[in-house]
């Protein structure tokens, strides 16, 4: 089953349980894309060492895609990757969302 997860929370409890439960999706060979949202966005720059970065890190163990960022939210992530003096792992698992997205069996919104 394809599967897009829309995370749009922002609270670290709210995205580590949408992070969390497209693992265990993925894990039972569903094809997961996240969309990360402006909220968990913010909670990555303010601690791109903390736990939700290496949860997104280990997307590749998943064999799931990069996750997708609105363009608004796309230039603000390159702006702050530009000033950073060192780079994060899971810098290599955001991309741009594409124009016109695939096909996807179910949304969840969280």
């Amino acid at each position: 089953m394809k599967i897009v997860i829309n995370i749009y929370a922002d609270t670290f409890l709210l995205c580590h349980e949408a992070l969390s439960m497209a693992f265990a999706l993925a894990a039972f060979d569903h094809q997961i894309q996240l969309t990360i949202g402006d909220g968990m966005l913010n909670l990555l720059l303010d601690a791109p060492t903390g736990k939700l970065a290496h949860m997104l890190a280990s997307l590749d163990m998943y064999d799931m895609p990069p996750a997708w960022l609105a363009l608004a939210d796309f230039d603000r992530f390159k702006a702050w990757q530009a000033n950073q003096s060192a780079d994060f792992d899971w810098c290599a698992q955001v991309s741009l969302k594409p124009t016109t997205a695939p096909h996807f069996d179910t949304t969840f919104d969280l």
